[in-house]
């Protein structure tokens, strides 16, 4: 297997030789987990497209696949796959998405028990190059901020609700607010369109911080008032999409693009509604809710 940093760029490596699928060593996948510790977001090429089946196989060398809980968008077969695409078929949306663009985010942040790494395949692309995917490094963020500023983020506890007028296209049993310590019962993969979690994560591998906020959705600092939590969080998000901190991602198809979801916020460039695009995703997620939220003392 061959990793290469992308010239150039803020993070972000290219894959080659790596197999796709489930049936991959405990090495490989270890050298795989090193590499996104070091790059963030790796794009795999030069591999055989997988099927459904070694996709979802593939992500769950990398922790649990949970069920979308979406009652449309998804993979008839498989709940896990959501499909993202502007195209229609027989007058009906094949997927989730559209053409315009997408704000800065990271999936799943409105569940109790978030993701930890993303994986999207590109199987059909605008041939303008448009539909570039951005990807902003928010350990760098945490990195640079005084200690001062650290200490006194770590204090604070955010509330993450999915993207307005996406509810009802969720499970009506899933709805709801749900938070870790707010209920005495087991918490489920696909619990909760609204939980609050800490504004700083830890990466339990590697211990390195990020600042866990996104634009799309991010609501509120609980502990500020709602004036000072929106101008808080506008001079935190502005580091998203900044150049030193960023990597646009130009899809080519067949892509398989592994990216850290707790350390990075990711968009999506518009593109011409005209042009087709058409992706699967699936993202893994912690299997213990509090192990992004094991913060050590701020220093």
């Amino acid at each position: 297997m061959d990793v290469t940093p992308i010239p150039g760029a803020a993070l972000g490596a290219v894959v080659h030789g790596s197999h796709v699928t489930g049936d991959m060593d405990r090495s490989q996948s270890e050298e795989i987990w090193a590499a996104l510790d070091a790059h963030l977001v790796l794009v795999f090429r030069g591999h055989e497209t997988p099927s459904y089946e070694e996709f979802l196989a593939f992500g769950r060398r990398f922790g649990h696949i949970p069920k979308t809980g979406l009652t449309s968008g998804a993979h008839p077969d498989h709940n896990e796959i959501l499909i993202v695409s502007n195209l229609t078929e027989n007058g009906r949306k094949i997927g989730v998405g559209d053409a315009a663009w997408m704000d800065w985010h990271t999936d799943y942040s409105f569940r109790p028990r978030v993701s930890q790494v993303g994986f999207l395949e590109a199987l059909e692309v605008p041939p303008s190059g448009g539909g570039q995917t951005l990807f902003t490094d928010m350990y760098a963020l945490y990195e640079t901020l005084p200690p001062e500023e650290r200490r006194r983020l770590h204090s604070y506890r955010v509330r993450h609700g999915l993207r307005t007028g996406y509810e009802e296209t969720i499970e009506e049993e899933l709805q709801g607010e749900v938070s870790l310590g707010g209920s005495s019962g087991l918490i489920q993969p696909e619990d909760g369109t609204s939980t609050v979690h800490p504004l700083i994560a830890r990466n339990p591998r590697t211990g390195r911080r990020s600042v866990y906020v996104s634009t799309l959705n991010t609501k509120r600092i609980l502990d500020l008032a709602p004036d000072e939590s929106r101008k808080l969080l506008d001079e935190l998000l502005s580091h998203a999409g900044r150049p030193e901190y960023t990597y646009a991602h130009t899809w080519q198809p067949g892509d398989i693009v592994m990216w850290d979801q707790l350390g990075t916020v990711h968009a999506k460039q518009p593109f011409d509604p005209a042009e087709r695009r058409l992706m699967r995703q699936v993202v893994s997620i912690f299997d213990d809710p509090a192990d992004p939220w094991h913060a050590e003392v701020a220093v």
